[in-house]
Protein backbone atom coordinates (compact mmCIF):
# COMPACT_ATOMS: atom_id res chain seq x y z
CA UNK A 1 0.00 0.00 0.00
CA UNK A 2 2.68 2.07 0.78
CA UNK A 3 4.94 1.15 -2.17
CA UNK A 4 2.01 2.20 -4.46
CA UNK A 5 1.30 5.73 -2.60
CA UNK A 6 4.65 6.56 -2.18
CA UNK A 7 5.01 5.95 -5.99
CA UNK A 8 2.50 8.51 -6.48
CA UNK A 9 3.68 11.12 -3.81
CA UNK A 10 7.26 11.59 -5.42
CA UNK A 11 5.41 12.25 -8.85
CA UNK A 12 3.99 14.64 -7.12
CA UNK A 13 6.71 15.99 -5.64
CA UNK A 14 8.61 16.03 -8.51
CA UNK A 15 6.04 18.41 -10.61
CA UNK A 16 5.93 20.33 -7.55
CA UNK A 17 9.85 21.11 -7.70
CA UNK A 18 9.10 21.68 -11.22
CA UNK A 19 6.25 24.17 -10.53
CA UNK A 20 8.39 25.87 -7.90
CA UNK A 21 11.28 26.73 -10.11
CA UNK A 22 9.08 27.59 -13.07
CA UNK A 23 6.87 29.95 -10.82
CA UNK A 24 10.65 31.83 -9.68
CA UNK A 25 11.34 32.27 -13.39
CA UNK A 26 8.29 33.66 -14.15
CA UNK A 27 8.82 36.58 -11.43
CA UNK A 28 8.90 40.13 -12.97
CA UNK A 29 12.08 40.76 -11.79
CA UNK A 30 13.68 37.35 -13.55
CA UNK A 31 10.97 37.09 -16.80
CA UNK A 32 12.43 33.75 -18.28
CA UNK A 33 9.36 32.26 -19.27
CA UNK A 34 5.47 32.79 -18.86
CA UNK A 35 2.69 30.08 -18.05
CA UNK A 36 0.71 29.29 -21.39
CA UNK A 37 -1.42 31.94 -22.17
CA UNK A 38 -5.67 30.94 -21.63
CA UNK A 39 -9.04 33.55 -21.61
CA UNK A 40 -9.43 34.92 -18.15
CA UNK A 41 -6.74 32.72 -16.35
CA UNK A 42 -4.41 34.32 -14.25
CA UNK A 43 -5.54 37.86 -13.95
CA UNK A 44 -6.14 40.35 -11.44
CA UNK A 45 -9.33 42.10 -10.27
CA UNK A 46 -7.07 45.29 -9.61
CA UNK A 47 -3.97 45.12 -11.65
CA UNK A 48 -4.61 44.77 -15.74
CA UNK A 49 -1.07 43.80 -16.18
CA UNK A 50 -1.06 41.07 -13.51
CA UNK A 51 -0.52 37.41 -15.29
CA UNK A 52 -0.38 35.16 -11.68
CA UNK A 53 1.18 31.83 -12.07
CA UNK A 54 -2.32 29.70 -11.59
CA UNK A 55 -1.16 26.64 -12.96
CA UNK A 56 2.17 26.44 -10.78
CA UNK A 57 -0.46 27.25 -8.33
CA UNK A 58 -2.41 24.14 -8.29
CA UNK A 59 0.50 21.91 -8.74
CA UNK A 60 2.27 23.52 -5.43
CA UNK A 61 -0.95 22.95 -3.39
CA UNK A 62 -1.48 19.44 -4.56
CA UNK A 63 2.43 19.02 -3.80
CA UNK A 64 1.96 20.48 -0.18
CA UNK A 65 -1.37 18.19 0.42
CA UNK A 66 0.48 14.98 -0.12
CA UNK A 67 2.87 14.52 2.50
CA UNK A 68 0.23 14.44 5.12
CA UNK A 69 -1.72 12.02 3.55
CA UNK A 70 1.17 9.78 3.06
CA UNK A 71 1.50 10.21 6.62
CA UNK A 72 -1.17 8.76 7.32
CA UNK A 73 -0.85 5.54 5.50
CA UNK A 74 2.64 5.20 6.98
CA UNK A 75 0.77 5.55 10.20
CA UNK A 76 -1.64 2.94 9.14
CA UNK A 77 1.15 0.24 8.30
CA UNK A 78 1.45 -0.33 12.60
CA UNK A 79 -1.85 -1.98 12.96
CA UNK A 80 -3.03 -4.87 15.28
CA UNK A 81 -3.22 -8.23 13.87
CA UNK A 82 -4.07 -8.40 9.94
CA UNK A 83 -6.35 -5.08 9.65
CA UNK A 84 -7.41 -3.29 12.95
CA UNK A 85 -9.98 -1.11 13.04
CA UNK A 86 -9.72 2.58 12.41
CA UNK A 87 -6.26 1.97 10.48
CA UNK A 88 -7.29 0.33 7.10
CA UNK A 89 -10.58 2.78 7.10
CA UNK A 90 -8.11 6.03 7.32
CA UNK A 91 -6.87 4.36 3.97
CA UNK A 92 -9.97 4.20 2.24
CA UNK A 93 -9.46 8.41 2.66
CA UNK A 94 -6.10 9.08 1.90
CA UNK A 95 -4.94 6.84 -0.44
CA UNK A 96 -7.62 7.58 -3.28
CA UNK A 97 -7.02 11.53 -2.65
CA UNK A 98 -3.56 11.31 -2.93
CA UNK A 99 -3.99 9.67 -6.44
CA UNK A 100 -6.39 12.39 -7.31
CA UNK A 101 -3.96 14.90 -6.15
CA UNK A 102 -0.85 13.14 -7.92
CA UNK A 103 -3.32 12.79 -11.29
CA UNK A 104 -4.35 16.66 -11.54
CA UNK A 105 -0.77 17.47 -10.78
CA UNK A 106 0.80 15.55 -13.78
CA UNK A 107 -2.84 16.69 -16.11
CA UNK A 108 -1.68 20.40 -14.83
CA UNK A 109 1.75 19.88 -15.63
CA UNK A 110 1.40 18.47 -18.70
CA UNK A 111 -0.32 21.62 -20.08
CA UNK A 112 2.24 24.16 -18.04
CA UNK A 113 5.00 22.50 -20.17
CA UNK A 114 3.46 22.08 -23.43
CA UNK A 115 2.12 25.78 -23.69
CA UNK A 116 5.22 27.28 -21.53
CA UNK A 117 6.66 30.39 -23.25
CA UNK A 118 10.40 30.91 -22.96
CA UNK A 119 11.86 34.49 -23.08
CA UNK A 120 15.33 33.62 -24.59
CA UNK A 121 16.66 37.27 -24.61
CA UNK A 122 15.55 37.77 -20.42
CA UNK A 123 17.74 34.47 -19.86
CA UNK A 124 20.72 36.71 -22.19
CA UNK A 125 20.30 39.63 -19.71
CA UNK A 126 20.09 37.62 -16.53
CA UNK A 127 23.28 35.97 -17.92
CA UNK A 128 25.06 38.91 -18.72
CA UNK A 129 24.49 40.98 -14.97
CA UNK A 130 27.42 40.01 -13.91
CA UNK A 131 29.82 40.83 -16.46
CA UNK A 132 31.00 37.42 -16.79
CA UNK A 133 31.45 36.29 -13.14
CA UNK A 134 29.31 33.23 -13.14
CA UNK A 135 31.60 31.87 -15.55
CA UNK A 136 35.04 32.07 -13.66
CA UNK A 137 35.19 28.58 -12.96
CA UNK A 138 35.59 28.34 -16.25
CA UNK A 139 38.65 30.08 -15.97
CA UNK A 140 39.74 28.69 -13.11
CA UNK A 141 39.63 25.24 -14.89
CA UNK A 142 41.68 26.28 -17.96
CA UNK A 143 44.35 27.91 -16.20
CA UNK A 144 44.85 25.09 -13.56
CA UNK A 145 46.15 22.97 -16.11
CA UNK A 146 48.91 25.64 -16.53
CA UNK A 147 49.79 26.95 -13.21
CA UNK A 148 48.12 24.29 -11.18
CA UNK A 149 44.52 24.41 -9.56
CA UNK A 150 45.31 26.22 -6.44
CA UNK A 151 47.18 28.89 -7.99
CA UNK A 152 44.88 29.34 -10.33
CA UNK A 153 41.76 29.59 -8.09
CA UNK A 154 43.73 32.18 -5.86
CA UNK A 155 44.35 34.06 -8.99
CA UNK A 156 40.79 34.25 -10.83
CA UNK A 157 39.57 35.26 -7.34
CA UNK A 158 42.12 38.53 -7.33
CA UNK A 159 40.37 39.03 -10.95
CA UNK A 160 37.21 38.58 -9.82
CA UNK A 161 37.49 40.98 -6.48
CA UNK A 162 39.23 43.42 -9.14
CA UNK A 163 36.63 43.21 -11.58
CA UNK A 164 33.85 43.79 -8.49
CA UNK A 165 36.04 46.65 -7.22
CA UNK A 166 36.41 48.69 -10.29
CA UNK A 167 33.23 47.75 -12.01
CA UNK A 168 34.55 46.42 -15.03
CA UNK A 169 33.81 42.77 -16.96
CA UNK A 170 35.67 39.86 -16.01
CA UNK A 171 36.84 39.94 -19.78
CA UNK A 172 38.20 43.26 -19.76
CA UNK A 173 40.13 42.58 -15.88
CA UNK A 174 41.33 39.00 -17.29
CA UNK A 175 42.29 40.51 -20.76
CA UNK A 176 44.97 43.04 -19.20
CA UNK A 177 46.35 40.73 -16.72
CA UNK A 178 49.57 39.91 -17.66
CA UNK A 179 50.06 36.33 -16.30
CA UNK A 180 46.50 35.18 -17.66
CA UNK A 181 47.75 37.04 -21.05
CA UNK A 182 50.74 34.59 -20.81
CA UNK A 183 48.79 31.27 -21.13
CA UNK A 184 44.99 32.61 -22.42
CA UNK A 185 44.22 34.49 -25.66
CA UNK A 186 41.46 36.80 -25.52
CA UNK A 187 39.37 34.65 -27.62
CA UNK A 188 40.09 31.83 -25.25
CA UNK A 189 38.80 33.68 -22.60
CA UNK A 190 35.95 34.74 -24.86
CA UNK A 191 34.81 31.19 -25.57
CA UNK A 192 35.25 30.50 -21.33
CA UNK A 193 33.11 33.46 -20.60
CA UNK A 194 30.37 32.81 -22.51
CA UNK A 195 27.50 30.80 -21.23
CA UNK A 196 26.42 28.98 -23.86
CA UNK A 197 29.21 26.93 -24.22
CA UNK A 198 28.70 25.33 -20.44
CA UNK A 199 25.78 23.59 -20.99
CA UNK A 200 27.31 20.31 -20.28
CA UNK A 201 25.58 17.20 -21.01
CA UNK A 202 22.21 19.07 -21.52
CA UNK A 203 21.62 18.47 -25.16
CA UNK A 204 22.24 14.38 -24.27
CA UNK A 205 19.09 14.78 -22.20
CA UNK A 206 17.29 16.31 -24.25
CA UNK A 207 17.45 14.09 -26.25
CA UNK A 208 16.97 11.09 -24.11
CA UNK A 209 14.00 12.52 -22.54
CA UNK A 210 12.28 13.23 -26.28
CA UNK A 211 13.11 9.91 -27.21
CA UNK A 212 11.65 8.31 -24.27
CA UNK A 213 8.43 10.37 -24.85
CA UNK A 214 8.40 9.44 -28.83
CA UNK A 215 8.00 5.84 -27.72
CA UNK A 216 4.58 6.45 -25.30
Amino acid sequence: MTEVAGWYAGLTGTLGKLARDMSLLMQSEVGEVSEPRAPGRGGSSTMPHKRNPVLCAAILSAANRVPALMSGLYAGMVQEHERALGGWQAEWQSLPQLIVLSGASLAQSTELVEGLEVHEAAMQHNLALTQGLIMAEAVTLALADKLGRQQAHHHIEQCCHRALETQQSLLSVLCADALIACHLSRSALETLLDPANATGSSSRFIQQVLAAARKL
